[in-house]
C-alpha cells in the first residue's frame, strides 16, 4: 500500500534522503546545484484483468532544477495524465465494461536553501481531476556532521483533498486531510558503502470510502506507518553498484506489508549503463474487507449482522491479501555533458484468491544540462 500524496511530497521535500554511490562527499543535501538541469519524461502505462484490458496512461511530464545563486536551488515540475479504459472489475457501481476518458493534471514545487552542513526546504504540491483535488505542503530540514559522512533529515507535510465523485449525475463532495512526519539517517560505512533508514508516519480523517465500489464504506481514520531501510554498494572491479532495500508497513486499517527490491546498476562503455530491478512486495487483508465466493467472484458476500452501505465494509481487491512481483529495466546513456536519456521499463503481476491483475509500465526520458 502507497501512503498518501503528503508523503510522497515531504519525501522529496527532505532534504538529503537520495542514496548516491559510497565513496562520494556526503549526501548533497548542504551542495547546491551549479548548473539549470531541464528533463523531459514520457510514461506509458497498461493494466489488465483476465478477460479484458482495463485503464491505459499516457503521462508527459517536465521537471527543472535550478540553481538561485550559490546558496539556493529551486525545483519544479509539471505532469498531464490522459486516463482511458474501463472501469475496475468487480463490485462497481457502475458496469465494469463501461468507459473511462480522465484527464489529471499536477504540479509541484520547491525551494531549499543550503548552508555549508545542512539546508531546510519548502515545497507545495497541486493535483486536479475531474473527481479529486489535492493541495500539498511540505517542509525538510537537514543536518550533516562535519565529515559529511552521517545526514539526519527530518521531513512534515500536509495534504487537504477535495472528493467529488458524480454519482447518477450528482457530485457530492466529501474532504480529507492528512498530516505526514518523516525521520531519516543515511551514513556513509566505507568508501563503497552507504545506508540509510527512514521512519515515516501520517495520520489521516475524512473520507477514505472509495465512491465507484459498491457498499464500500471504510473508517473515516487512518494511521500509517513505515520503515525504509536501504544499502548500496559500489563494486570497484566490474564498476556496478548494488541496491537494496526492505520497507515494513502497516496501518490502522489492519493492513501490514513488506517489500524488498534489489537493482544492479552496470556501468558500460560509452557513457551506457544497464539497470535491471526486481521487487516483491506482499500484503494481508484490511480488517473489513469481505472477500468473495470463490466458487463466483461476480458474488457479493456480506458477513452475517452488517448492513451494506452503512456497515465498516469492503468488497475492493486492493484490500484483500495477495502477493506482487515487479521484473524491470532501466538502460541509460549520457550522451556528452550536456545531454542525458533513458529508457525504463517494468512488467507487474499480481495474485491472491480473487482475480489476478496484471500491468505494464514503461518510461523514456531525456535531460539537459544548462
Amino acid at each position: 500500500m502507497q501512503l498518501s500524496p503528503a508523503l510522497q511530497t515531504l519525501a522529496s521535500a527532505a532534504a538529503g534522503l537520495s542514496l548516491g554511490l559510497a565513496g562520494h562527499s556526503g549526501a548533497r543535501a548542504s551542495t547546491a546545484p551549479t548548473d539549470t538541469v531541464v528533463s523531459f519524461k514520457l510514461l506509458h502505462y497498461v493494466d489488465s484483468q483476465p478477460g479484458f484490458k482495463r485503464m491505459s496512461i499516457r503521462a508527459p511530464s517536465l521537471g527543472v532544477v535550478a540553481p538561485l545563486g550559490e546558496q539556493w536551488s529551486l525545483e519544479g515540475s509539471a505532469v498531464t495524465d490522459a486516463i482511458s479504459g474501463a472501469s475496475p472489475a468487480y463490485y462497481s457501481v457502475v458496469d465494469s465494461a463501461q468507459r473511462i476518458d480522465e484527464r489529471r493534471n499536477a504540479g509541484d514545487a520547491r525551494l531549499t536553501r543550503h548552508w555549508s552542513h545542512s539546508s531546510a526546504s519548502l515545497g507545495v504540491a497541486i493535483s486536479s481531476e475531474p473527481d479529486y483535488r489535492s493541495r500539498v505542503v511540505s517542509t525538510g530540514v537537514s543536518f550533516q556532521t562535519p565529515d559529511r559522512n552521517t545526514t539526519f533529515s527530518l521531513g512534515a507535510g500536509h495534504a487537504e483533498d477535495r472528493i467529488l465523485p458524480l454519482r447518477r449525475g450528482v457530485r457530492v463532495e466529501s474532504n480529507k486531510r492528512v498530516t505526514d512526519m518523516l525521520l531519516g539517517v543515511t551514513q556513509v560505512l566505507t568508501q563503497v558503502d552507504i545506508v540509510q533508514l527512514n521512519l515515516t508516519h501520517a495520520y489521516g480523517r475524512g473520507d477514505y470510502s472509495d465512491p465507484y465500489k459498491l457498499f464500500d464504506k471504510r473508517p473515516d481514520v487512518r494511521r500509517q506507518t513505515a520503515v525504509l531501510a536501504r544499502w548500496n554498494h559500489h563494486f570497484r572491479g566490474p564498476e556496478a553498484t548494488l541496491r537494496l532495500s526492505a520497507r515494513d508497513y502497516r496501518d490502522s486499517f489492519d493492513i501490514r506489508s513488506r517489500t524488498y527490491s534489489a537493482e544492479w546498476v552496470q556501468t558500460l562503455p560509452g557513457g551506457l549503463s544497464i539497470s535491471p530491478l526486481w521487487r516483491t512486495y506482499r500484503q494481508t487483508a484490511a480488517s473489513f474487507y469481505s472477500p468473495p465466493d470463490p466458487s463466483d467472484l461476480e458474488a457479493l458476500r456480506i458477513p452475517p449482522g452488517l448492513i451494506p452501505g452503512r456497515s465498516i465494509l469492503s468488497f475492493d481487491q486492493r484490500l484483500s491479501a495477495f502477493t506482487a512481483r515487479t521484473a524491470g529495466l532501466r538502460l541509460a546513456w549520457k550522451v556528452n555533458a550536456n545531454w542525458t536519456t533513458d529508457l525504463r521499463v517494468e512488467r507487474y503481476r499480481q495474485r491472491s484468491n480473487e482475480t489476478p491483475f496484471d500491468a505494464h509500465f514503461a518510461q523514456w526520458g531525456l535531460s539537459r544540462s544548462l
